[in-house]
């Protein structure tokens, strides 16, 4: 009887482990790629993430919105020239194509972090949370760059 109760428990807990292995695969069809955070100087209020976000599904994915509890605010910002001024515009979500990708570099669509809550520097790591309309989301760490004209050439191809 215990050798019985012994399978049926090891057996349950393998049927579990399976279950909540296929949920994390299952999390979200987008995969973010090359996530990174500008160094800021010490005591800037405002930082800037960049990153590229892959969907692997075969239908479109849309971010409502991406976060980091290492922030007060976070939002999704696209920079704009104008009569030959740069502006940035509040962008409501992100649409990635199925099987696309969207690209979140300087210069163009980007997140932008308001107030840390802890200092930053180069080396540090940041939690970004990407949430889809959907209700899934994918939880990635991003570096905190120095940005040297070395790194900055890189970032830009």
């Amino acid at each position: 009887m215990k050798q019985i109760s012994r399978q049926l428990s090891a057996t349950l807990l393998l049927l579990s482990l399976l279950f909540m292995a296929a949920h994390a695969v299952a999390c979200s069809a987008v995969e973010v790629e090359a996530p990174w955070i500008r160094e800021a100087p010490p005591g800037a209020a405002v930082l800037a993430a960049y990153m590229v976000l892959n969907n692997t599904a075969d239908t479109q994915s849309i971010i409502t919105r991406i976060e980091s509890p290492d922030f007060r605010d976070a939002r999704i910002h696209r920079t704009v020239v104008e009569d030959g001024v740069a502006k940035m515009l509040s962008v409501e979500h992100l649409q990635v194509p199925a099987h696309g990708s969207v690209t979140l570099e300087p210069g163009g669509m980007h997140l932008m972090l308001f107030n840390p809550l802890r200092p930053l520097q180069a080396g540090d790591s940041v939690t970004l949370v990407v949430h889809e309309s959907n209700g899934d989301s994918v939880t990635v760490q991003a570096p905190v760059v120095r940005m040297t004209d070395e790194h900055d050439h890189a970032h830009h191809h």
